[in-house]
């Protein structure tokens, strides 16, 4: 590294020096050394942001200061964007910029801004693609990304609870009749773990807690082909939609995500590329924001390379798991408690006495109080933090419960329960196979002790086996009914009653 310095500051081999510093600084220790050089002489390095003969030294010296740490750095970097003449250049400012506080260069940033936007626009409008459109782009890039870092956009707040709009749910593979059932209104069709509902009324979907996301369908869409997505997307009721949904005017702030089948791209370079695309095309009303936006479009390639559009909206009011504030490793997504409360609710008992002797953050027993109300839920748990997180997810909720560190298999209890749920203890690197085995049989003589006589278990399970080998070794246990909840978690929810 210190060769490296020396010869910069000879100016000798002068962009292939500052090529190999570059690579060398991505190892910390390597950084270390050069900060340590460029305290001591910073100019070295500052003067490569004046070097007339070669832009590219000045493009790779503003991506070496931006690794630095130095309280003259950001200054040294915005003059030089601002006496840059190569636009090429620019936005490697910008880049190293990100790293330091920005706030005294943000009207400034503003500024220009609205300056390339305008030229864009401009150019937009002619029939010829310019040679300085792609540099401002991605200047202009960079730029929204520190100024929506800097301030953050207002979003449109949503109002279009009581409208009616084709959506998509989705949800377990499976379990799409189980979704479907709950929705009140719209003509429903089941697709593979999805749900469409078309001209549905929004409000109602949003109290149905068996589905993972909820989408909305563009009209006049059909499939769109790869090579006209931007335009095919504006043709279709997208910009209506939004205008519908959300209040207040454009301009949205939206990312692409994109889920390709083959590997001929990667998702990165078709999101950007269709970004840029939708700004142009929308005049403005559609700005590309992946790291502050309100709006997804989701894009979904089929096997013959074209692709179906969804959006997403995160102004929808969605508070169903609000309650989850703490979660740990092993805690169950609450979609899944969700599902199995929904698919047991005939064998759930009104004003139960409920237990759950594995219950983590309390997911299993929130979602079996959400589904019936409960008189009294009890869990149990031996790792602290999830104990202590179970806790605060109840006060969330606003439910009352009874959580407690300890070994179930050692829990006693004045009463018994009329209900013992939970999501078991699955097989790893704490539990082999030998102890998750004895862990089950343990399980269901303990469950005799703490289980009144009419009294049900709802187990959830990613180890079937096991325990139905246990159920087979105890006749005074029957197993009810079996539910698959995650074909590839190969999950099941067991209701097991007295034999």
């Amino acid at each position: 590294m210190r060769e490296l310095f020396e010869k910069v500051d000879r100016q000798q081999d002068l962009r292939e020096s500052l090529i190999a510093m570059k690579a060398a600084i991505q190892k910390p220790e390597s950084l270390g050394e050069l900060q340590k050089l460029f305290d001591a002489r910073p100019q070295v390095l500052f003067s490569c942001l004046n070097y007339e003969e070669d832009p590219k030294v000045r493009k790779n010296g503003a991506a070496i200061l931006g690794k630095l740490t130095g309280e003259e750095i950001p200054e040294k970097l915005w003059e030089a964007y601002e006496r840059e003449h190569q636009l090429f250049v620019k936005s490697d400012y910008l880049k190293a910029l990100e790293s330091f506080p920005c706030e005294p260069y943000v009207e400034a940033m503003k500024q220009r801004q609205a300056q390339i936007e305008e030229e864009l626009m401009a150019a937009g409008k002619q029939t010829e693609k310019q040679p300085s459109e792609k540099h401002l782009r991605q200047e202009l890039w960079v730029l929204r990304r520190i100024l929506l870092s800097q301030e953050p956009p207002r979003f449109h707040g949503f109002v279009g609870l009581g409208q009616k709009a084709d959506v998509m749910l989705l949800t377990n593979q499976g379990q799409e009749k189980l979704t479907a059932g709950q929705i009140g209104d719209g003509q429903i069709r089941l697709g593979k773990g999805a749900v469409l509902a078309e001209q549905a009324t929004i409000e109602p979907l949003l109290s149905i807690r068996t589905y993972r996301e909820l989408f909305f369908c563009l009209q006049g869409s059909g499939k769109l082909r790869k090579e006209a997505l931007a335009k095919e997307l504006l043709e279709t009721d997208l910009l209506e939609l939004l205008g519908r949904l959300l209040k207040g005017k454009p301009p949205y702030y939206f990312r692409v995500d994109t889920r390709l089948r083959g590997a001929s791209q990667t998702p990165g370079d078709l999101a950007k590329r269709l970004g840029a695309q939708l700004e142009e095309q929308s005049n403005g009303r559609l700005i590309n924001a992946p790291s502050a936006y309100e709006i997804e479009l989701r894009l979904m390639e089929d096997r013959g390379g074209s692709f179906f559009p969804l959006l997403k909206l995160k102004s929808l009011p969605d508070h169903r798991f609000a309650y989850r504030r703490q979660v740990v490793a092993a805690s169950l997504a609450p979609v899944q408690a969700a599902i199995c409360m929904e698919l047991a609710s005939s064998y759930l008992k009104e004003q139960a006495q409920v237990l759950d002797p594995f219950c983590g953050v309390g997911t299993m027993l929130l979602e079996r109080n959400y589904k019936l109300h409960a008189h009294t839920l009890y869990g149990i748990d031996l790792y602290a933090p999830a104990i202590a997180g179970a806790r605060e997810n109840a006060q969330a909720a606003g439910v009352p419960a009874h959580f407690i560190n300890r070994d179930c298999l050692t829990f006693a209890h004045g009463y018994l329960f009329d209900e013992i749920v939970t999501n078991f203890p699955v097989k790893g690197k704490r539990m082999d196979a030998h102890a998750i085995d004895n862990l089950y049989g343990q399980f269901l003589d303990k469950a005799r002790e703490l289980l009144k006589p009419e009294g049900i278990l709802l187990v959830y399970s990613r180890d079937r086996g096991y325990l139905k080998k246990q159920l087979r070794k105890r006749p005074e246990w029957k197993l009810m009914e079996e539910w698959c909840i995650s074909q590839k978690e190969e999950a099941y929810l067991f209701c097991i009653g007295r034999g």
